[in-house]
């Protein structure tokens, strides 16, 4: 998992000066309590505070990596957590080289073109030699000089020479275009990989970002709006600390799997971070879109949820949703910040609601968590 720390540190601070604050800051009592326990986690280990020890315990905290959450538990229990260990433990799982793998990718594809350019060139210098040749032992045959037999022996002789060459150059070519088509497999599964999140399978927040320029593109040429909403787990920390984060983890995927039955209504369904997914819409009516969102929130609120492993009862775990729907004014940051609006109200109105932006919740207070 990747985060956009800066956005995070960008919004905390703006909110110190009275600016608008990212939900996912905020918790019930509308305190910054992730951004505090992170620090107080790097405090309590002596960590610097710097990029790479930020991402890992925001993603110990409030991630879905369990591999990693054993290993920083293992490491914090025999007090051998520190900036050395903690980089070994970044390296792990963060520097898995995806980019790197895809780029190892490419750099092969280049290779096998520039081989397979080397070898045309090389097929053809060796079939015009050849075509020399034989032109050369052609003008003998008919100027009369030497033997005919020898000639003709000659001319057979290059001939085979040019039909296994080719045949040769022909095969390398054959292998190198299975090469280059593994590699367009290879690079399809990586950028597959790097576009979906790994616990829900859902699109990630950088392929919704790809997504909403697409949308606002197709704004512009189509000249139709779409709908922008974020869908936020309500009390998803109190269940965390309650079941466990695996428990939190099995419910996310339960709600990406319910949020999924909305594609089939033209919606674009991604994780935007933590328990918080973005659902783009187009080609309805928003009230419509409005109403299949509804009915998706109030499904999963009607069902009554048991922990796997402990067998303790869960109950209801219901979401908020907050919509918006663009304008030809509107730029990404600007129908970002109307959706973030709207789920605020949806949460400080009770939670397990969907709100609908409007100008006038500009003005209401009371964000919650």
């Amino acid at each position: 998992m990747k985060i956009d720390i800066r956005n995070i540190l960008e919004t905390y601070l703006s909110s110190n000066r009275g600016g608008e604050a990212n939900p996912v800051c905020m918790d019930e009592e509308n305190e910054y309590r992730p951004m505090v326990d992170i620090t107080n986690f790097l405090a309590r280990h002596s960590l610097s505070v710097n990029p790479k020890n930020f991402e890992q315990v925001w993603e110990y905290m409030f991630g879905t990596n369990s591999d990693l959450k054993a290993d920083l538990d293992r490491l914090s229990a025999a007090s051998e957590l520190n900036d050395q260990s903690a980089l070994e433990i970044y390296n792990k799982y963060f520097d898995l080289g995806l980019d790197e793998r895809i780029e190892k990718i490419f750099r092969d594809a280049i290779e096998q073109i520039r081989n397979t350019k080397q070898m045309i060139a090389t097929g053809n210098d060796i079939a015009i030699k050849h075509e020399n040749s034989l032109i050369e032992q052609a003008d003998s045959i008919r100027g009369n000089k030497g033997g005919i037999d020898d000639a003709i022996q000659k001319l057979l002789d290059l001939s085979r020479l040019m039909v296994e060459s080719t045949r040769e150059n022909r095969e390398q070519i054959t292998q190198t275009n299975e090469k280059l088509a593994q590699l367009q497999n290879d690079l399809e599964v990586a950028r597959n990989e790097a576009d979906h999140d790994k616990l829900t399978r859902l699109p990630n927040r950088w392929k919704f970002d790809r997504d909403l320029t697409a949308a606002f593109q197709r704004q512009q040429d189509e000249q139709k709006p779409f709908v922008l909403a974020f869908a936020d787990v309500d009390h998803f920390k109190r269940i965390n600390d309650t079941f466990g984060h695996e428990c939190g983890d099995r419910i996310l995927r339960l709600i990406a799997n319910e949020l999924s039955f909305l594609s089939d209504h033209g919606c674009t369904i991604s994780r935007y971070g933590g328990e918080e997914f973005a659902i783009l819409a187009g080609g309805r009516d928003v009230d419509q879109i409005f109403q299949k969102i509804d009915e998706c929130r109030a499904r999963m609120a009607s069902k009554s949820l048991v922990d796997v492993e402990s067998g303790r009862p869960i109950g209801s775990v219901t979401f908020s949703v907050g919509m918006a729907e663009s304008s030809s004014s509107d730029t990404k940051q600007s129908l970002l910040r109307k959706a973030d609006v709207a789920l605020y109200n949806a949460k400080s109105g009770g939670r397990n609601a969907i709100c609908q932006y409007s100008a006038d919740l500009e003005d209401r207070k009371g964000v919650a968590g």
